[in-house]
Parts: structure tokens; C-alpha cells; sequence
């Protein structure tokens, strides 16, 4: 069975690459990563990140790479187009999509990939980049069991617990029921919060009410004390995320004739 070695793959240093990488850097992997924007490129170097010239360098050098990436599209792009991770991949490297795409995208994708002798899984994280960075998020892994043994070692380092949801495909639908009941706690918290305020009420103490009531939701320790203190620069996740994950979310309801009323009045 194949080992990974120290070395592990990472296209795309956003702000749940960085993390990913970051936490990696600090239990001692060594991580080659690649992003379009010199910029994060350069911030990966200074973290003591080795730097990539494309997806087909990242995977030359890694028998592991993970995607963190905006969409399935450019997921699909980075593994498939000239200069991609299947130009230069070893036989048996294994991709982890841990980018929010559509499921039915990741088992395209993953078959492709299979056909070209690479190992793939969807493996969708739970938590924000802060979460990710300290180890303390969850994994959905959609593929192959025996994949996913390999891949073990390396997402222990972020992920605090790892459930195998079933095929390819099954992690993403699994985080898209979650982004979506989160996405609705959050937006319970942040109204509720603007009516105790309207009310006059202390928010301080309204979180800890909350937190110890029957509406508590997990929202609450993300996002609570932000709220209070209008705290909002050094984001864990950017509006145009949430954006996308929820027009997908609604895509997908659609297509499996799943009312969304609630997601639809938010987005």
C-alpha cells in the first residue's frame, strides 16, 4: 500500500489553504503548495512552505496533494488542463478535494482521475480556517476506504475527528447539509442578537444565556463574540463563500426536489 512521506501537496493558499498549511508546517510536514496570486506564494515561503511553479510541479514532487480551491471548475482545471497535477503525478497519488464543489462534480472528477491511475477523495471539512489551523475540525470523506487509510495521517493533523460518509460524492453532500443548517444558526444568532440589543440587553451576557440554553448552536462559539465586539477583520470565512456554497446548496436541493425556503429567503 502506498506510504505518504513527509512531503504533501497543496493547491490553493487561501484562507483554508493557509490554515491547512500551517498546521501542517507545525507537526512537521514539509508542504509544497501552489496558488495562482505570487502573493500567497510568498506568504507560504515565509511560513517555511516550499514553493510550487504550477499543479504539475506540486504533484511531481508529492504522492498526496490537496485541493483547496474556489470551485469544482477550477479543481477539474488544476488536475486536468496542460500544467496539471495528472502531467506529472506519480501512479497511486492520491487527491483530496477539500474544496466545497458540487458532489456530483467530485464523482466526475474522481472518475477521471481513476482512469488515469490517481486515487481520489472528496473530503469535505467541518470548521472554520481557525479551526483548521488548530486542529480541531471535522472530516467527511466521501471514496474508497482503503484510500482513505492512506490519507489518515495527513488529515489527522487538522481534523480533530474523520467520519467515512460513504462513495465519492458523499462528503460534499455531507458538508452541504451542514454549511446549510450553519448557515441558518448563524443568521438566527446575528437577528436574535440585533433584537436583544434593540431591547436594550447586555449581548455579553445574552452569548453566555444563549450558550447555556436550549438554542445553543455551535454558531454561537464561532461567531458570538465577533458579533458583540463588531469584530470583523481577520475573517475565518469570506461572504462570497457563503454565497457560493448556498447557491449550491439550493442547486442541488433542486435537482433532488428538497424545499430550501429558508436558504432561498436568506441567499
Amino acid at each position: 500500500m502506498l506510504r505518504v512521506d513527509e512531503f504533501v501537496g497543496l493547491v490553493g493558499l487561501g484562507l483554508m489553504g493557509t490554515a491547512m498549511s500551517t498546521r501542517l508546517l507545525a507537526v512537521g510536514r514539509r508542504v509544497v503548495g501552489f496558488d495562482v496570486s505570487a502573493d500567497a506564494r510568498q506568504a507560504h515561503r515565509a511560513r517555511g512552505g516550499d514553493v510550487a511553479n504550477s499543479p504539475a510541479d506540486v504533484a511531481a514532487r508529492c504522492r498526496l496533494v490537496i485541493l483547496s480551491l474556489p470551485s469544482g471548475q477550477i479543481s477539474r482545471s488544476v488536475c486536468l488542463d496542460p500544467d496539471g497535477l495528472v502531467e506529472d503525478g506519480q501512479p497511486d497519488t492520491v487527491v483530496l478535494e477539500t474544496s466545497t464543489v458540487d458532489p456530483e462534480d467530485a464523482e466526475t472528477l474522481g472518475a477521471e482521475l481513476h482512469r488515469r491511475g490517481f486515487a481520489y477523495l472528496d473530503a469535505a471539512l467541518s470548521g472554520s480556517s481557525d479551526m483548521v489551523a488548530r486542529g480541531d475540525t471535522l472530516g467527511m470523506i466521501g471514496g474508497d476506504a482503503a484510500t482513505l487509510e492512506v490519507a489518515q495521517p495527513v488529515l489527522s493533523a487538522f481534523c480533530r475527528e474523520i467520519r467515512h460518509v460513504g462513495g465519492v460524492g458523499d462528503g460534499m453532500r455531507a458538508k452541504l447539509v451542514v454549511n446549510h443548517i450553519l448557515a441558518l444558526n448563524r443568521f438566527a444568532l446575528a437577528e436574535g442578537l440585533v433584537l436583544a440589543e434593540k431591547m436594550g440587553l447586555d449581548l455579553q451576557q445574552m452569548v453566555a444565556v444563549l450558550k447555556a440554553s436550549a438554542a445553543y448552536s455551535k454558531a454561537m462559539d464561532m461567531w458570538g463574540q465577533r458579533m458583540v465586539e463588531r469584530r470583523f477583520t481577520e475573517p475565518v470565512s469570506r461572504i462570497r463563500m457563503h454565497n457560493k456554497d448556498a447557491q449550491l446548496t439550493l442547486d442541488v436541493g433542486r435537482r433532488h426536489g428538497a424545499p430550501m425556503f429558508a436558504t432561498a429567503q436568506l441567499n
